[in-house]
Formats: structure tokens, C-alpha cells, sequence
């Protein structure tokens, strides 16, 4: 019977190290639309748009900061993701945007 599969589990080896990974969510259509309506605004700022996404996607995580500590999960806690360096955050819009990333269901 078919199921689908908006919940993935995804290797983060590359940006945080051996054993981490992130739960995502799937991004439904609505939301791009919502995101590329706004896009026509000059005064929405892409950057942000994506962020904001960014956060509401992923569920779950085990990733930490530069001193080992628990980062809190960005669901919980959207301004974790001020945090991120550059290129943990273009790992992660990556893995949204279904473009890297090895995953299990």
C-alpha cells in the first residue's frame, strides 16, 4: 500500500561530522507559491523567506555548536538557525529543495 514519505531522515556527515543527521519535512507546493508570490514585493527579502521555511521543515536534529553543546532544534527554536554557518545552511535549503543529501525513510 503506498505511503507517503514527507518525513525523511538525512546524513549531515559532511557539515557536522560522523553519526549527525536532520528530520525534515516535506515542502508542499502552497508553500513555494506563498514564497514566490511574496518574491514579486521589493521589499521581501528572499534571504529571510527562505530561513523562515528552513525552520518549519526540520523536526529533528542532533547537530551541535562550536563547543560541542546541543543545539535546540529549529522547530522549537527558529533563531538556532542564526547560528549555522554558511555552509551548514545552504546544506540544509539543499536537502528542502531535494537537491543532496543521502536519506532513509
Amino acid at each position: 500500500m503506498p505511503k507517503r514519505q514527507s518525513v525523511k531522515t538525512h546524513k549531515s556527515d559532511e557539515v557536522q561530522g560522523e553519526g549527525s543527521f536532520v528530520v525534515t519535512t516535506a515542502v508542499k507546493v502552497k508553500e513555494i507559491r506563498e514564497i514566490r508570490k511574496h518574491a514579486a514585493d521589493p521589499e521581501f527579502d528572499d534571504f529571510e523567506g527562505g530561513i523562515a521555511l528552513l525552520a518549519q521543515h526540520i523536526v529533528k536534529w542532533n547537530w551541535q555548536d562550536d563547543e560541542g553543546k546541543d543545539l535546540p532544534c529549529p522547530k522549537d527554536d527558529p533563531k538556532v538557525i542564526d547560528d549555522l554557518t554558511n555552509e551548514e545552511s545552504e546544506f540544509l535549503v539543499g536537502l528542502l529543495m531535494g537537491e543532496k543529501g543521502s536519506s532513509k525513510n
